[in-house]
């Protein structure tokens, strides 16, 4: 029996973690036993949990600070397991303020450590590379500008490419899914996707909701279309949606993606989705105004939305902070749906975007690489 701590505090962490724990136990003929952090989908491939990802969830430096005790309390149960259970290795995924500060405990014991979606350290805080130096055995990165930036710095890191490619499209046709939404298609479709995390959706989505209302005094009739985030519970979407005749609907992603004319998303994994999906859309970003001036004296990147940094320039408008606001949100929408020209212009640009992120197979080599760090230890 083989043993792996994984720890993944994020939605999108689950999500790649499910899809590498499934190809591990595809890639090792002998049992393999999963232990850690990880969410919904990752306990449905027999993760142990000892905490799910909505307990670790949060953002900000004063919401990190309040919950101090229970990173603590974490960290040390954690580090017991490692004592007591003793893994063959730690993969840990991305959520670099908890994951680095464990990966020198592993490697302390001599567990060999991966890590598995790369910390944006080539966004900010560049000094955390000496971390990864230090404490990190293999680098499992997913875009290939991460394994060049890692390589200036005298790291070797392996590219597999993105697991969304190959997970990443509608599951209904456009007429069947509009149907048991009861949506003729007659008017524009606008998808909303307001974040994954409480705190996004409760300062992006009261705007998100109040550009509807004003799209629909520009246009008369649109449909709006409100991806909703897994572990968020319906009233915190409630209060807005239904003042602004906005459609909730719960697992249903890609296909709101796909089927939508043109989409606002708040900057994170979904940016990604809908650019390997290929609708238009408007990234907006806003946090706290202590969060977001730390942050912006940190970051040293011009974009934030990750399809455009995948891009190399900004080939979808973006709003952050002072700029997320109805009009602004509007005026963009609008432009992309008066603009057949422009529109088309977009989708060839997240074509292309989408072809630097490799091709299918992602998660299996990087199951590869977890299972020869296993045979090796």
């Amino acid at each position: 029996m083989k043993r792996v701590l994984i720890i993944a505090g994020e939605t999108s962490g689950d999500l790649h973690g499910s899809a590498l724990m499934k190809s591990m136990k595809s890639a090792l003929p002998e049992d393999i036993s999963f232990r850690g952090i990880g969410g919904t989908l990752m306990i449905r491939e027999g993760l142990d949990a000892l905490r799910h990802v909505r307990e670790m969830n949060f953002m900000g430096f004063a919401e990190v600070i309040r919950r101090l005790p229970f990173i603590r309390r974490t960290m040390n149960e954690l580090r017991s397991l490692l004592d007591t259970w003793r893994p063959d290795l730690v993969i840990l995924i991305d959520y670099p303020g908890f994951n680095l500060k464990f990966a020198p405990y592993p490697k302390r014991r001599n567990i060999p450590v991966m890590y598995f979606i790369s910390p944006q350290l080539w966004a900010w805080h560049t000094g955390r590379v000496r971390q990864v130096r230090r404490f990190v055995d293999r680098m499992v990165v997913l875009f290939d500008f991460e394994r060049d930036f890692y390589r200036r710095y005298g790291i070797e890191a392996d590219f597999v490419g993105h697991p969304l490619v190959e997970t990443t499209r509608p599951a209904l046709e456009r007429a069947e899914f509009l149907d048991s939404l009861g949506i003729d298609g007659s008017a524009p479709i606008i998808g909303l996707f307001p974040g994954s995390r409480l705190q996004e959706i409760i300062h992006i989505f009261p705007v998100m909701a109040d550009s509807i209302c004003i799209m629909r005094e520009r246009w008369g009739n649109c449909v709006a279309l409100l991806g909703c985030a897994g572990d968020i519970d319906d009233i915190h979407y409630a209060r807005f949606s239904g003042r602004a005749g906005i459609i909730p609907v719960r697992d249903r992603t890609y296909d709101i993606m796909a089927h939508s004319d043109v989409l606002v998303v708040t900057s994170g994994t979904a940016t990604l989705e809908a650019g390997i999906i290929g609708t238009p859309m408007v990234i907006v970003y806003r946090t706290s105004g202590l969060t977001y001036h730390i942050g912006k004296a940190l970051v040293n990147i011009p974009d934030i939305g990750l399809i455009n940094i995948v891009a190399g320039s900004r080939i979808v408008p973006e709003l952050s902070q002072d700029e997320v606001t109805p009009e602004n949100i509007a005026d963009h929408l609008d432009r992309f749906l008066r603009d057949d020209g422009v529109r088309s212009e977009v989708r060839a640009s997240l074509r292309a975007a989408k072809a630097k992120l490799g091709g299918p197979g992602a998660s299996s080599r990087a199951a590869a690489i977890a299972v020869e760090m296993m045979k090796a230890s």
